[in-house]
């Protein structure tokens, strides 16, 4: 057997559902949040990542502060979690159930590559998941060449002024 149904809802809606034979949950929370589920899932992986959704333009954007202001964004290793979960779920599971706050875009988002992953159906014209998170599950690797950009350290107030007036770096080193 493999996955047949893929469907996403609301963390008010995933603490009231009582676990389902054959079934497994994705819980997405903000990071250091956990909803109260009922015991007992055959299969449950819990993901703290923020409703937050941004492109290579945002990254380039923010720059240095990337890393800071980040934090609890979607990213490759939130992707590889969720990933390596589905590619190992046993072969009794047939339902997946994927549930975040509001039921609407990081859910949205997994269910929507889970249900590719496993050519099962997906509402064709739902169009409100977070579109970074569900980026990084299609291709795990997708900001890294925007992230490799950015650089890693403040250049020092020699290197900022000579680069001001126009001196090269090489010629700073003396």
């Amino acid at each position: 057997m493999t996955v047949r149904s893929v469907t996403f809802i609301s963390e008010a809606s995933a603490v009231r559902l009582k676990p389902l034979p054959g079934a497994a949950m994705i819980s997405i929370m903000n990071p250091g949040e956990v909803a109260a589920l009922q015991n007992g899932w055959e299969q449950l992986l819990r993901v703290g990542v923020a409703d937050a959704s941004y492109d290579e333009k945002t990254i380039a954007s923010y720059g240095r502060m990337w890393g800071l202001s980040s934090r609890g964004f979607p990213t490759k290793e939130h992707a590889l979690a969720i990933r390596a979960f589905l590619d190992h779920l046993p072969p009794n599971i047939e339902i997946l159930i994927v549930h975040c706050g509001a039921g609407v875009s990081r859910s949205g988002a997994v269910a929507k590559y889970a249900a590719e992953r496993f050519s099962t159906h997906f509402p064709a014209e739902y169009d409100r998941y977070n579109e970074a998170l569900y980026r990084l599950l299609v291709n795990p690797a997708v900001f890294d060449e925007a992230l490799a950009l950015i650089p890693t350290k403040k250049p020092s107030l020699l290197r900022r002024i000579g680069a001001a007036i126009g001196i090269c770096s090489l010629c700073q080193r003396f």
